[in-house]
């Protein structure tokens, strides 16, 4: 945590003692701790968020640039949590629906601080290259109808989207509709009724519409995207077909390593799970379909597969607790479902 609105106003955060040092360890030419994740990202040879923020500022000097903030240049907006689905490797601290079902108090509605960010961001509008709704699910939430007001009409706006929401009402994505820099980082990881299964809440129908509908502002409003997918368990062994599926959509597919739950890591699965996913990367390399961006995430896969060879009994037994939750107690009209849909585990 940086700072929280609830307490300090967005300039005291902004200046604050933590970023100050975290600014001035950046301008010595080391990641500060609070980098981590950008660091592991492209240590597996993941895009990180700083490669992301380095292309936008290009011009931008760090090491003369001192501690104090200056203005924005990008804006990344994540309001709340609100979210339609409970997706199996989600958790309650970043979903309302998981909340919901584990029985946490979320509150819903904007917060008292909405209204200050929004005049923030307009005094600094001229600044501002490139806007990035992430949530909870951002085409949920009610604040991102200013926002979109408030930035400029050739800012860039990418979001993550789970793609399970009526698009065809939805008033934030008519405003989206209306500009011409948007790209769509559509988050999801399988198809059909392993989608429903993984995406819980979700209707593979509905997704299939709602793509077809983002792909006719791709073709014709100077939009863009693809899916976004989260490399785990639950489709480790099933690459092959999301990649043909997409290849039939003619969408691309960007991939990102799962860093927990642990148990749902295909890397930390022994090497039982190691064999499986290993073949299914080698699969998928016969199709043909691999990128040279896919090529180098699942060669360092493999690399890493090659040296699993301890049983991890911890990680199994997480798992199967994991999946008996998930079809008791969370999604019971789940039930059953992970061994039919997943056979290859079936004696796991």
């Amino acid at each position: 945590m940086l700072g929280n609105l609830n307490t300090n106003n967005i300039i005291e955060i902004l200046n604050g003692d933590l970023l100050q040092e975290i600014r001035s360890t950046i301008a010595q030419g080391r990641p500060h701790a609070y980098c981590s994740n950008c660091v592991q990202a492209e240590r597996h040879g993941g895009r990180s968020e700083r490669d992301w923020h380095n292309n936008v500022n290009l011009n931008f000097d760090y090491a003369t640039a001192g501690s104090q903030y200056h203005y924005p240049v990008i804006i990344d907006i994540r309001w709340n949590t609100t979210c339609n689905l409970s997706c199996n490797y989600c958790m309650e601290y970043c979903s309302s629906k998981w909340a919901s079902l584990k029985g946490i108090p979320f509150k819903s509605g904007s917060r008292p601080y909405y209204e200050q960010v929004c005049d923030f961001i307009e005094q600094h509008q001229e600044h501002i290259h490139e806007v990035a709704l992430v949530g909870g699910e951002p085409l949920l939430l009610p604040e991102n109808e200013r926002l979109l007001d408030v930035i400029p009409q050739d800012a860039i706006v990418t979001l993550i989207t789970n793609m399970s929401v009526d698009l065809d009402k939805n008033k934030i994505f008519n405003k989206l509709s209306q500009r011409n820099r948007v790209g769509w980082s559509m988050s999801f990881d399988n198809i059909g009724d392993r989608f429903e299964y993984v995406r819980h809440g979700g209707e593979w129908a509905l997704l299939k519409h709602n793509l077809a509908t983002v792909k006719e502002l791709i073709a014709n409003s100077g939009h863009w995207g693809g899916i976004h997918a989260v490399y785990n368990i639950y489709n480790a062994t099933r690459v092959t077909e999301l990649r043909e599926w997409a290849e039939e959509q003619g969408v691309s597919v960007l991939w990102q390593n799962l860093f927990q739950p642990d148990y749902l890591d295909p890397f930390l699965h022994g090497p039982g799970v190691a064999k499986l996913a290993a073949a299914e990367i080698e699969r998928f390399y016969a199709t043909g379909l691999a990128t040279p961006v896919e090529r180098l995430f699942f060669d360092n896969a493999l690399a890493t597969y090659r040296n699993v060879v301890q049983e991890q009994p911890v990680i199994l037994q997480k798992f199967k607790q994991h999946i008996t939750e998930i079809e008791t107690q969370y999604h019971p009209n789940s039930a059953g479902k992970f061994v039919k849909l997943w056979p290859e585990f079936a004696n796991g």
